[in-house]
């Protein structure tokens, strides 16, 4: 049996493991992929936000223009999306069934050539207990002027 904080690490690993392999996959045969990026935030009760994003010969973009655009991408890239959700929710519910806080934001890099993975989470309460909904992209939060335009 895993000890709570074990537990509490092999969630956010597991969990990002999933998503880069999942990134990965979608990019299989793309030239110029560098990078993987993928923003989550999960504060505000019935809000939750999941984005990928890929470094491309040095720009950071969403998935449809990676691979060229067009129906097939879109279509690609919503399955993906779906995927992402559902490998969220399946962490935050093995989360509560360890009696472990969820985090509010997950932040993972992965670089392609070195296989560096940051994972960067956190559990900081910004807008909880009020009545504001953020608006926000979290890759722009996250990176900035870097972050993927639409």
């Amino acid at each position: 049996m895993m000890k709570p904080a074990e537990v509490e690490q092999a969630i956010p690993h597991d969990l990002a493991s999933k998503w880069v392999s999942l990134g990965l996959e979608y990019i299989s045969g793309t030239e110029g992929v560098n990078a993987i990026y993928v923003y989550a935030a999960s504060e505000v009760p019935g809000v939750t936000y999941v984005g990928i994003a890929f470094d491309k010969d040095g720009e950071i973009q969403y998935p449809e223009p990676v691979r060229g655009g067009g129906p097939e991408a879109i279509d690609l890239s919503g399955r993906m999306l779906d995927i992402l959700f559902e490998d969220l929710y399946e962490a935050q519910r093995r989360f509560d069934e360890v009696g472990v806080p969820q985090p509010t934001e997950y932040r993972v890099y992965y670089e392609i050539a070195t296989r560096k993975l940051d994972v960067q989470l956190s559990r900081e309460i910004i807008y909880g207990g009020s009545d504001y909904t953020p608006d926000f992209d979290g890759f722009t939060l996250w990176l900035g002027d870097r972050a993927p335009k639409l």
